[in-house]
């Protein structure tokens, strides 16, 4: 009776044993399943925004405005001659009443105390076969206490063509 009871107790422990293996092999709960749409009570998270860099504010339009007059010295040449110019918000017109040339300037860019357009010659066009009248152009002109500085610049046949001046407010 003594060995029907151990072989009782044994095989009692051996199959508790194996069912709470068991057992413990079927508890497992599944991951939760990923998807890709994040639940209602998940609150997003915004994207980070990039950083840019402070760059100087433009002047404004209307500190440019109006009309400027002064001289340009051109790098090779001996004297120096008369422009003058109207500014508008977009771009303005040139005048070189010494050389009968005449242009309009569209504004290309600003940045703090500098502003810079392209000029193209509409009256008075550079003629190669004469070697007279005015080219085309870039324009760049800075504001400073006393009206602007001004400097034009070109190539022309390989050759890199300078000038530069200042610019005072025309009389009213």
């Amino acid at each position: 009776m003594k060995r029907a009871l151990f072989t009782g107790i044994a095989f009692c422990v051996a199959f508790s044993a194996a069912s709470a293996v068991t057992a413990a092999a079927q508890d497992t709960t599944p991951a939760p399943a990923v998807t890709d749409t994040p639940a209602a009570t998940d609150t997003p998270t915004p994207p980070a925004k990039p950083k840019t860099p402070k760059v100087a504010k433009p002047a404004a339009a209307a500190a440019w405005t109006g009309g400027w007059t002064g001289s340009l010295a051109q790098v090779g040449r001996a004297s120096p001659y008369a422009i003058d110019i109207t500014l508008t918000a977009k771009g303005g017109e040139t005048s070189y009443p010494g050389q009968n040339c005449a242009g309009k300037l569209a504004r290309v860019g600003a940045s703090g105390d500098y502003a810079f357009f392209v000029e193209t010659i509409t009256a008075g066009k550079f003629d190669p076969a004469t070697k007279t009248g005015c080219l085309d152009g870039s324009v760049t002109l800075q504001k400073n206490s006393g009206g602007l500085v001004m400097t034009w610049m070109t190539g022309y046949n390989g050759k890199t063509i300078v000038a530069y001046g200042s610019l005072q407010p025309k009389p009213k």
